[in-house]
């Protein structure tokens, strides 16, 4: 099988302006944040109401404890994951987790097809609002349609190009990545295994993130106290890193 060349892919997508957009991309994500702390101080209330509403639905359709099993963590992870965005004001489709750096290849294909579908949306609309343009069909209706329309394929299209040069500066450093992963994940195990038997023990007595009642009263032993305590600290410490620096976490190759 032919080795694919990732380098030059990468270079047609900055031909096209990955780079240049991408910076585009961290500055509205960066407005997005100041916004949503500034005007929606309920966002994370609004967002576990929504969760909650699917996960209810979903559980009535529930037929054995592994699917309701699998429900339940599916929007508890949701609402982990949101609150992690929130706090380090950082989407997850375009940071990657350190402690998780192979995850950010699922994200870029989840974000790249969300743009596809925008695009093919945006291709009929075109085709449809041109051909009624073409007959002078409402012009004064149809034309600023239409100028909607193409704005926003050049928008999907750049976001899909940015996603398909992160997917290829991924790939040229996923064995790294795995490595990575597996070193810290074995870190992990090592220094937090205390503290992650506490967190599932609390787990286990709500179907929702557990509160910080729930958690302390899960604590059995003074190793998982001090351990819980560290691991509380790094996180905090990561959050307040992530919302200070601009680090090589950004994007899938670090590359801007």
């Amino acid at each position: 099988m032919e080795a694919v060349d990732y380098k030059k892919k990468i270079k047609l997508c900055e031909k096209l302006g990955a780079n240049k957009f991408q910076k585009v991309v961290f500055k509205v994500e960066e407005l997005k944040y100041k916004f949503i702390k500034k005007f929606i101080p309920k966002y994370i209330e609004w967002y576990d109401k929504i969760c909650d509403r699917k996960r209810k639905k979903e559980l009535k359709n529930a037929k054995t404890p592994e699917e309701r099993k699998h429900i339940i963590d599916h929007y508890r992870r949701q609402k982990m994951l949101m609150r992690k965005e929130f706090n380090r004001e950082e989407n997850r489709n375009y940071h990657i987790d350190p402690n998780k750096p192979t995850e950010i290849l699922h994200y870029l294909n989840w974000n790249k097809d969300i743009h596809m579908k925008g695009l093919i949306k945006n291709a009929i609309a075109i085709t449809g609002l041109t051909i009624a343009a073409a007959f002078g069909i409402w012009p004064t209706v149809v034309i600023p349609f239409l100028a909607l329309e193409v704005g926003s394929s050049f928008i999907n299209f750049q976001c899909v190009n940015i996603q398909n040069c992160n997917i290829y500066r991924y790939k040229m450093r996923e064995e790294t990545m795995k490595k990575l992963e597996e070193r810290r994940t074995k870190k992990n195990v090592e220094q937090y295994s205390e503290a992650g038997a506490v967190i599932s023990r609390s787990m286990e007595k709500t179907e929702d993130i557990p509160t910080l009642t729930q958690v302390i009263d899960s604590i059995q032993t003074k190793e998982e106290l001090e351990q819980l305590r560290k691991l509380v600290q790094v996180t905090l410490g990561a959050n307040r890193q992530s919302s200070v620096q601009d680090t090589d976490t950004k994007g899938s190759g670090g590359k801007k």
